[in-house]
């Protein structure tokens, strides 16, 4: 199990993130770190328990909290009104402050190693630009 940290964007902004150590290391050294990139829902218990799950393999891992430039700890379910409200959230960000939130992330999961990226519905796409746009992705 992880826990909640603060992440600082290059614009001063803060959000929160999902952080789950590695435990599946002899070594104790993590494998390296994974960015995951949450679905419309925010980071709820599905992708907390996505990035346990890279944490179990021995990789680091960040879930950035990226509706938190709209809406602090956005956490949501998968009802249709839920589905809308989600799609509402992420139709407002825009692709530069989206990026500078990944960009966060990934300077956190540096500590760790070579970082990679993976998403999760609207996280997919949002991964995506960041494998072409972000620095610092192995």
């Amino acid at each position: 199990m992880g826990k909640m940290i603060e992440l600082t964007a290059a614009d001063g902004h803060k959000l929160a993130a999902y952080r789950a150590e590695p435990s599946g290391s002899n070594t104790g050294k993590p494998r390296g770190a994974i960015v995951v990139i949450q679905e419309i829902f925010g980071v709820n218990s599905h992708i907390k328990s996505v990035a346990d799950g890279y944490a179990a393999d021995g990789y680091l891992a960040i879930a950035p909290a990226m509706f938190d430039r709209l809406q602090r700890g956005y956490d949501t379910g998968y009802s249709q009104p839920e589905i809308q409200a989600g799609i509402a959230m992420m139709q407002k960000l825009d692709w530069k402050t989206t990026m500078l939130d990944v960009d966060a992330a990934v300077a956190e999961a540096k500590k760790a190693g070579k970082v990679g990226i993976v998403g999760y519905c609207w996280g997919g796409t949002v991964a995506w630009v960041a494998a072409a746009r972000t620095a610092g992705l192995a």
